[in-house]
């Protein structure tokens, strides 16, 4: 096959590049199980399968337990395995022609560990390190002697057709083994090992695990590529927000699953970065959750919240899987598969304007590797809350305000920077210096920068205009909002000015009428062309928590001040998020209905129902008079006029996801 040349690299084709909407099953088998596969045949995995009708299945192989769900000789098969499940899927996959992936647990195996002790991690000692919780070291034996044998007998006993390895990213622990201990000295010549986050050489322990952690799945990649070459391999969640690093391992694809309750968050953020890698991808949402603390209790969802989330992701371009956990003696829940067949055939429905579509930049968010690993609270490669929460915040403000938002690496960013109306910095620390030039020359060719964090003068003084002056106040305090007022808990900055503007003080009282501090809390800087604004506390990061429409209708009056020559405008509710993409010389406007008809509370997590948004209001500009303009997939729906290069849309009801399509003359 020949090579496909994407964002400069170049990418195999596999069975993946073609699919849209996947199944996944897996159930850990355990040493306490009795029953695996017993009442599973050929004819019910079959009729199941064809309720849905799926572009590729991923089954049970080995979960973190450590045993396998079917007869192993590398390592330990589950006692309770009755009868070969994945024999079975095997068979019926490649008669129905498609392909079958099977779920691996990689670093996590707590059963490898019980046979070899030598294996496992070894935790720094201090109180609130992390622990083994089944890791394996990186640097030990496990993969060459159990996890690359297993995957190869699994290549020669089954012919599947890929492996997805759970457990990676997020298992993945550092480790004080005197193995890994020796081999940092010898590589850095650190001979005095970092316990703390804040110890000076942290980062380079990290970077030291990163990269042993790279080699790792470039390892068994190899491995699998050697025995079977079209055999495709994905670590689950490598490259995408918890491990923003340049792609330099041969996966074939980027996946991940989403939480599996209040997953929107999450799939509006993962689904916009993996997008932007060059690669290939798809992400999970589960069919199922739980609202109790421990992973009990679990509930299947609804069919439109399961749209729903799908909708966040297939709206970027992207494929998606299903999570179902099949009975224990291997039969599938048919009421499952009923649900799961009409999230299918809303899913295909919306197929033919997401696929082979690219973004249109309009705001771009940071996402910063650097500020990433030096502030994920002591994590390897696990999400760290304050870490990740900044851009979720960031993001949720944005699409709240019917914003386009796309979220980039530094080193993605500089490249694309000046095709964006608006980038945000969303409390983003440790600038490179290329970084820093590249959005001074963009702001001075006329770019407009949104700047939040109370290190924002300290990192960009140059361009917020601002220098710090004094302590970092801790106390809440509010932000007039056209009369009213906005709550924002410190910690926040003053500032002086030197050379900036204010659009806003702090004040201590919750009436704007009344005198304000006189500390500037939000600055306005022109440089050339261009305008920075500057907000200066940990802004992003408290919305992420709170949500409040007041700081919401800041932000927007903020970009409205700084006044980007968006394409798009919309006049609807803040729940309906707009996606901006191209298809060929088509453009397509997704709009995402992410409300509910019951309210969500941290008790109720389902969403048995997502209201209509009615009489939604679009203004695009676009030069000329389009041939068509019409919502998909109903065809139905709008009403349009185009005048002097501003095209107007009148929607009169958005379900969980419509589609203005706007078709050019000449197509």
């Amino acid at each position: 096959m020949s090579p496909l040349k994407k964002n400069n690299r170049i990418l195999h084709k596999s069975w993946h590049d073609s699919v849209f909407l996947g199944l996944h099953y897996d159930l850990h088998a355990n040493a306490e199980d009795t029953e695996l596969g017993a009442k599973l045949t050929p004819e019910h995995l079959r009729a199941e399968l064809e309720k849905v009708k799926p572009d590729w299945v991923q089954c049970d192989c080995k979960g973190h337990p450590g045993y396998t769900s079917w007869p192993t000789k590398v390592g330990s098969t589950s006692p309770g395995v009755v009868k070969d499940s994945l024999r079975i899927y095997r068979d019926v996959t490649r008669e129905l022609g498609i392909p079958l992936v099977v779920h691996y647990s990689g670093v996590i195996d707590y059963r490898a560990i019980e046979l070899h002790p030598e294996w496992q991690i070894v935790p720094s000692g201090r109180s609130d390190g992390c622990q083994a919780n089944g890791s394996t070291c990186i640097l030990g034996r496990y993969s060459d002697e159990l996890m690359i044998p297993q995957m190869l007998e699994v290549i020669d006993k089954y012919d599947v057709d890929g492996f997805w390895i759970d457990g990676d990213c997020w298992g993945a622990k550092f480790c004080y083994c005197d193995r890994c201990r020796q081999a940092f000295t010898r590589e850095t010549g650190i001979s005095e090992i970092p316990v703390e986050s804040t110890d000076p050489r942290w980062q380079d322990w990290a970077a030291f695990h990163r990269k042993n952690f790279e080699e790792y799945v470039r390892r068994y990649i190899e491995a699998v590529k050697a025995r079977k070459p079209g055999c495709t391999v994905c670590s689950n969640w490598m490259y995408s927000v918890c491990h923003p690093s340049e792609v330099n391992v041969p996966i074939d694809y980027i996946s991940g699953d989403c939480p599996y309750s209040w997953a929107m968050p999450s799939a509006e953020l993962e689904s916009r970065f993996v997008a932007s890698r060059g690669m290939n991808w798809d992400l999970m949402v589960w069919g199922f959750l739980t609202m109790e603390k421990e992973m009990s209790g679990w509930t299947f969802k609804s069919a439109a919240q399961i749209k729903q989330e799908s909708a966040v992701v297939i709206s970027q371009g992207g494929a998606v899987s299903i999570y179902d956990v099949p009975n224990r003696n291997g039969l599938l829940t048919g009421w499952h598969q009923d649900i799961m067949a009409e999230v299918a055939d809303f899913v295909r429905a919306r197929k033919q304007w997401v696929r082979e579509t690219e973004s249109v930049p309009q705001v771009a968010i940071l996402h910063s590797p650097s500020h990433y690993y030096a502030s994920n609270g002591g994590r390897l490669l696990e999400c760290g809350l304050q870490a990740r929460q900044t851009l979720v915040g960031a993001l949720d403000c944005l699409l709240d305000c019917h914003c386009q938002v796309d979220v980039l690496t530094e080193k993605n960013l500089i490249g694309h920077i000046s095709g964006y109306k608006l980038v945000v910095i969303a409390e983003q620390t440790n600038p490179s210096a290329e970084l820093l030039s590249a959005l001074e020359k963009y702001v001075e060719a006329g770019g407009k920068l949104l700047i939040s964090g109370v290190n924002a003068s300290a990192d960009y003084g140059n361009l917020t205009g601002t220098t710090a002056d004094g302590d970092l106040q801790d106390s809440h305090f509010y932000l007039d909002v056209d009369g009213e007022s906005t709550t924002i808990k410190g910690p926040w900055q003053p500032v002086k000015l030197n050379g900036a503007q204010v659009l806003s003080y702090a004040s201590k009282y919750v009436d704007p009428a009344q005198q304000n501090s006189g500390i500037p809390a939000i600055t306005l800087n022109r440089i050339g062309n261009g305008a920075i604004a500057s907000i200066h506390s940990q802004y992003f990061d408290y919305y992420s928590q709170t949500h409040y429409p007041r700081s919401r209708k800041l932000v927007g009056n903020v970009i409205d001040i700084l006044s980007p020559d968006f394409i798009v405008s919309v006049d609807a509710p803040s729940k309906l998020h707009v996606v901006l993409r191209k298809q060929g010389t088509s453009t397509i406007v997704h709009l995402l209905n992410t409300g509910s008809t019951n309210t969500m509370s941290p008790s109720q997590g389902i969403v048995e129902d997502v209201d209509t948004i009615g009489h939604v209001g679009l203004r695009i500009k676009y030069p000329s008079r389009p041939s068509s303009v019409y919502l998909a997939p109903g065809l139905d729906g709008l009403t349009w006029d185009w005048s002097d290069g501003l095209l107007q849309v009148h929607v009169r009801g958005v379900g969980i996801m419509d589609s203005v399509v706007i078709e050019s003359r000449g197509e």
